[in-house]
């Protein structure tokens, strides 16, 4: 069939070959084209029109404008779907076919297009070992955070990632999805997180061979479970984004004992990233969200994902955010400072990849300014994590004053849009520029003389993007027009013409043009390069940012709410004074809410059995002691007029049953499953919340499910 096709289409096919696993968006014109079975198949996922290039050979072809690119890339990537970019480029000698090559391979977990990604979330590539001994690694390649962890069992492991919530997966060959027996009966769990997410698996050797970069700190020994998972990701980021690599230069451990553990069920039913309906609006995060930057946002999501149950860490940041609230007029200072500042980390990110564009680096030297201020205003701060963000935050005046001696302020996104280089810079740049601001001037001059010379009082100098630079004179004053005018264009109602002086002029510019971009991009890219060696600095500040903002927003909360600061000490009692449900506090105002109180302790009240009619507010009640402990774990304030906390080190739900059809499990088998994971996994410093035991059954056994639960509690 190769034979039948013309030479483009045999270019397509050859490229298509090296990357069959991809859609391949193929540049023809002003166009990314895919043809055959990718036409097929993205015509639709984007629900476009599917046409033929070829009507005899008649194969499939659709096709998306070159400037609309990443929103239809976002489609696609939403949709798990792999996309090589394929370029085109200059032609070879001005004839022939253009040269075209495949720039960058995006996947769902390594994409880094600002339209494909949430600013407020992280875009995690998980490298996962689904077999015993369970490990991860992952790795956002746009903000550079990388860490692994061992999971003691399947449950662990599918906890993990149901809260890190993986754009992508990966694995080695022979490490995919367990056998049930081999994951403790989790095998459906692990497969409805992986479910609809591309999941690719690498050869076992291909990933031994390859090498890690030399700077990387962190990197686990050869022995250890998660050598593998942290190599795969690696080596996936390598093989699909190898500039990318140049960012990534630690790699850390999280240690699950360090962190409150909650599971699937808990995260879910809490409601603490999304209401069961799947929705932000109502969820614990959304409630207590007050963070100004994209950098903050995500690291709360992060503390609300591993609370603490070290006293110790979270006492200070309780400090913290005692300090915050104590100073109004500071904190408002701050969070004016903070509000609509660019994304530095991701910001940081591109520019250690090279794909900072002028007005990416103008804006990191705008962030980057505010830093300053942020540093003065924390100036006599007390809390030991003010202080030590504070001295993180940096001083950055250099990297700032080399940005904008040599940048616009208004730079535009790309080269090609010309204007990069601030007046003043560069004498060359201001020469070529001074001729092409002035060309304009020129041109009047030349059309009034021309009109002087001629008797023609309507000609005109125009241009355009076909013909350049022409002379229009209408047809009533064609016999005035002189010798040396040569024709260009005739018209229904004009004639267009050039002259030597006119052509001269053109050839000017455009090579004023051409050569003033060229020196803008060598510029521009020694800027970009010099850059490079304030990135352990700039990404220093950028985690500082974020740790105040964070501290900041629960300060606002607080102030806003009339939270309290918990007292969280090693004891087990967990006494709440006139407590308050977070999200439906937000929903119904303050006032409309009736507080309640709790105290559980080892000695006398260890379990609180709560009775009571439908909608009196049993489920409202029982969750919102669970919320406040979270919340106090995490540094929050929390909703309370006094609330005493000893560390919890997990907490268990098991609130609602409904039957899990998929794995042939009835609602009685569901609950039954839950209560035991519960039993048998908690300690003496578990919080375990129980919403209607034994509901999946008769009336006389639930009740007997419930006291034995209740007697072994």
């Amino acid at each position: 069939m190769s034979t039948q096709l013309t030479p483009a289409m045999r270019q397509y096919v050859e490229i298509k070959s090296r990357y069959r696993d991809c859609i391949l968006f193929f540049r023809m014109g002003d166009f990314y084209e895919m043809f055959f079975e990718d036409a097929i198949r993205a015509s639709r996922l984007l629900d476009i029109a599917l046409t033929s290039r070829d009507k005899e050979a008649n194969i499939p072809m659709c096709g998306v404008p070159y400037h609309a690119r990443n929103a239809y890339l976002s489609k696609l990537i939403q949709q798990g779907c792999k996309v090589a970019i394929c370029e085109q480029f200059e032609e070879s000698g001005g004839r022939g076919l253009f040269r075209r090559e495949v720039t960058e391979v995006v996947t769902p977990g390594l994409v880094f297009q600002e339209e494909c990604l949430d600013a407020r979330g992280n875009n995690f590539l998980a490298a996962v070992r689904f077999r015993p001994p369970f490990a991860y690694a992952a790795l956002d390649a746009t903000t550079g955070e990388f860490f692994y962890e061992a999971c003691a069992s399947g449950e662990g492991l599918a906890d993990a990632l149901y809260l890190l919530s993986p754009a992508e997966f990966v694995f080695l060959e022979g490490e995919g999805m367990p056998l049930p027996e081999e994951a403790g009966g989790t095998r459906g769990k692990l497969g409805r997180i992986v479910e609809g997410k591309l999941t690719t698996s690498l050869s076992p050797a291909a990933v031994d061979d390859f090498l890690i970069p030399e700077g990387l700190t962190g990197m686990p020994g050869g022995d250890h479970p998660v050598h593998g998972v942290v190599r795969a990701a690696l080596y996936y980021l390598h093989l699909h984004q190898p500039a990318a690599l140049a960012e990534i230069s630690r790699v850390s451990e999280k240690e699950g004992q360090q962190y409150l553990a909650m599971d699937e069920t808990a995260v879910r039913t809490l409601e603490i990233f999304s209401t069961l309906s799947g929705e932000r609006r109502g969820s614990l995060l959304w409630a207590v969200d007050r963070t100004r930057t994209p950098m903050g946002a995500r690291l709360l999501r992060a503390w609300l994902s591993a609370p603490l149950v070290d006293a110790g860490k979270i006492g200070e940041r309780h400090g913290a955010v005692e300090e915050l609230v104590a100073a109004p007029a500071d904190r408002k200072d701050m969070g004016e400072r903070l509000s609509g500042m660019a994304d530095l980390s991701r910001l940081a990110s591109r520019l250690a990849q090279d794909r900072s564009g002028p007005r990416d680096v103008v804006a990191l030297a705008s962030a980057l300014e505010i830093l300053p201020g942020i540093r003065e205003l924390l100036g006599t701060a007390v809390s030991p994590l003010l202080r030590g963000a504070r001295d993180r935050l940096g001083d950055h005046g250099e990297a700032v004053g080399k940005i904008f001696a040599a940048l616009h302020d208004q730079a535009p996104l790309g080269m090609k849009d010309g204007n990069v280089i601030r007046p003043g810079y560069d004498p060359r740049v201001d020469e070529l520029t001074h001729l092409l601001t002035h060309g304009k001037g020129m041109l009047a001059e030349m059309e009034v003389r021309e009109r002087e010379r001629t008797g023609i009082p309507n000609l005109k100098v125009r241009y355009n993007r076909v013909f350049g630079y022409y002379l229009e004179v209408s047809r009533s004053h064609l016999e005035r027009v002189p010798d040396d005018y040569i024709r260009k264009q005739t018209l229904v109602n004009a004639e267009r013409f050039i002259t030597p002086e006119l052509k001269e002029f053109e050839a000017k510019v455009l090579r004023a043009e051409e050569e003033r971009n060229a020196r803008e991009e060598e510029l521009f890219l020694a800027l970009r390069e010099s850059l490079k060696g304030y990135l352990p600095d700039i990404t220093r500040g950028s985690e500082a940012v974020a740790e105040i903002d964070v501290l900041l927003s629960f300060a606002d909360l607080a102030a806003a709410n009339a939270y309290c600061r918990p007292v969280v000490n090693l004891g087990r009692d967990i006494v709440i004074e006139n407590g308050r449900h977070p999200m439906v506090e937000k929903i119904l105002g303050r006032h409309a809410f009736v507080p309640n109180d709790c105290r559980l302790d080892p000695r006398e009240t260890q379990v609180a059995l709560v009775t009571g009619p439908n909608m009196a507010g049993k489920s409202t009640y029982i969750r919102q002691v669970a919320l406040i402990v979270l919340l106090a774990h995490a540094g929050s304030f929390v909703p309370a007029d006094e609330a005493e906390i000893g560390v919890v080190d997990r907490i268990f739900t098991r609130i609602g049953a409904s039957d899990d059809i998929s794995r042939g499990e009835s609602t009685f088998m569901v609950e039954m499953r839950e209560t035991s994971r519960i039993l048998s996994g908690l300690t003496e410093r578990t919080l375990v919340v129980l919403d209607e035991v034994g509901r999946g059954t008769s009336t006389f056994d639930g009740l007997s499910i419930a006291w034995a639960v209740a007697e072994y509690l």
